[in-house]
């Protein structure tokens, strides 16, 4: 566990397979299904939904930025907890993958609004809420090769 400050508040990321973080962070911004919020220690106890998106986190080693899916943030004054179905670093991200995830739940809608297909309808659309979400991310904090394989993809 990190070294705690006074002006800090602890902030951990829980997935099915790890703890994705622990850290003392200055500040935190999730993506809630109500909009972005962000969080410093002394913040009003509460639960929230957190909807697939990017999360800021600024402790001592800077600003960081990662990927989370579906799942709750659970806010008391000194700790944020997020227990999310996923969690990855920029780095971690395959473009590829994201790239045919989000034609698969393009596809998948295409074909639920043809055929008025009910089964599990929710499904593609989280689907591609998640592909959206991580392209976001690499856009924005990706490496330059992740950005240019992006861009290689969309031109195909």
């Amino acid at each position: 566990m990190a070294e705690k400050n006074e002006d800090t508040i602890h902030f951990v990321v829980i997935t099915p397979d790890r703890t994705f973080l622990e850290t003392e962070a200055f500040s935190v911004t999730i993506p809630a299904t109500d909009g972005g919020m962000g969080i410093m220690r002394g913040h009003e106890p509460r639960v929230v939904s957190i909807t697939p998106g990017t999360v800021m986190v600024r402790d001592k080693e800077g600003i960081r930025h990662f990927f989370v899916a579906e799942g709750y943030c659970e806010i008391s004054q000194m700790l944020v907890l997020i227990i999310c179905n996923s969690a990855e670093w920029p780095e971690e991200i395959s473009v590829r993958r994201i790239f045919s995830s989000y034609k698969r739940a393009c596809d998948a809608l295409d074909k639920q609004s043809k055929d008025r297909s009910k089964i599990y309808p929710n499904d593609a659309m989280y689907m591609k809420q998640r592909a959206m979400a991580r392209i976001k991310l690499i856009e924005s904090y990706g490496s330059d090769s992740q950005k240019h394989r992006l861009a290689e993809l969309r031109d195909n």
